[in-house]
């Protein structure tokens, strides 16, 4: 009887712990899945963001109804044309084929726990696949599921698994309303993406702003300076409005170069002269504005007389004078 009643105990604690560790391990694989899937919708999310916010100018968008008469329950196809860098894929990550978003029903007819049929989201472009050299399209071999082309004759590939539903809008705002078709050539103000998976009851809900293009004129007019006061000094005296400094007597008798040009009826005051050189006749005083330097020496050192103050001439003289 002992030993019944502890094989019963531990069979009892086995298939509890045994039930704990299944449980755990389908906990685990169930966490696990929803991770990767939200991994892969936070991936397509993001790559709608890039797209929609850094379209060119040249891009449209078009949001039809696959089934007008029935527009609360008909599916939708998104198309960009004109944006090179949409959803770049495949073989020719650059293209300006038209890239259009859909859904496709699984080949299984699998469902979710609501009943809901699941849909694969799926990418179209022309190029999307690449041509071989024999057979046309490489994988044009499969006529079955995903990879078989629709009644239209265009491949997708699958971007997201086990969809339940997938819902644009675009809002006009203009009218400030939110429409399911699309058709102008303009962009909508915003853009809404619902998306709704397997065994979910709430749809993922997203908004897109689109950029703005605003032209603005130029003005045609470009502004500069320049100016700056010239203050040069050359060999016979400065140039500067306040006049030259006083010439003096070279070395061999001759006085030195007088001061530099005067402004415009200015008066020329006479400045002191420098000695004369040695030899020859003693230098003549320097003189002012116009007057001639001192002539040539004939014996030692001699100062030169400061010039008498005239009228400002344009050309200073070879005497030394300040203006």
């Amino acid at each position: 009887m002992e030993i019944v009643i502890a094989m019963t105990i531990l069979g009892m604690i086995t298939g509890t712990l045994f039930a704990l560790i299944q449980g755990s391990v389908k906990g685990a694989a169930e966490i696990e899945r929803i991770q990767r899937e939200n991994d892969s919708i936070n991936r397509f999310l993001d790559l709608c963001r890039k797209t929609f916010t850094t379209m060119p100018s040249t891009a449209t968008l078009t949001l039809s109804l696959l089934d007008p008469n029935s527009p609360t329950t008909s599916g939708q196809e998104l198309t960009i044309s004109g944006a090179p860098h949409s959803f770049g894929f495949g073989f020719n990550p650059l293209s300006y084929q038209d890239t259009i978003l859909g859904l496709r029903p699984d080949p299984a007819g699998a469902t979710d726990q609501n009943g809901a049929a699941l849909n694969y989201l799926c990418l179209s472009r022309e190029d999307l696949i690449p041509k071989t050299d024999e057979s046309g399209l490489a994988m044009r071999q499969e006529t079955e599921g995903l990879s078989a082309p629709d009644e239209q004759g265009r491949y997708w590939m699958p971007l997201l698994p086990e969809v339940a539903s997938l819902k644009w809008r675009f809002f006009k705002e203009d009218d400030e309303t939110w429409l399911e078709e699309w058709d102008d050539s303009n962009w909508p103000a915003l853009i809404e993406v619902q998306l709704l998976m397997k065994d979910r009851t709430l749809p993922i809900r997203m908004v897109y702003s689109v950029p703005q293009i605003l032209l603005t004129q130029g003005t045609g007019t470009s502004s500069g300076s320049s100016g700056g006061a010239s203050n040069q000094n050359n060999a016979t005296g400065g140039t500067n409005s306040g006049g030259g400094s006083s010439g003096g007597g070279r070395p061999g008798g001759q006085g030195g170069p007088g001061g530099g040009n005067a402004g415009p009826n200015a008066p020329g005051g006479g400045g002191p002269g420098r000695p004369g050189g040695p030899g020859g006749d003693p230098g003549r005083p320097g003189g002012g504005g116009n007057s001639p330097g001192g002539g040539p020496g004939s014996s030692g050192p001699r100062p030169s007389g400061g010039g008498a103050s005239s009228a400002g001439a344009s050309v200073s003289g070879q005497g030394g004078g300040n203006r």
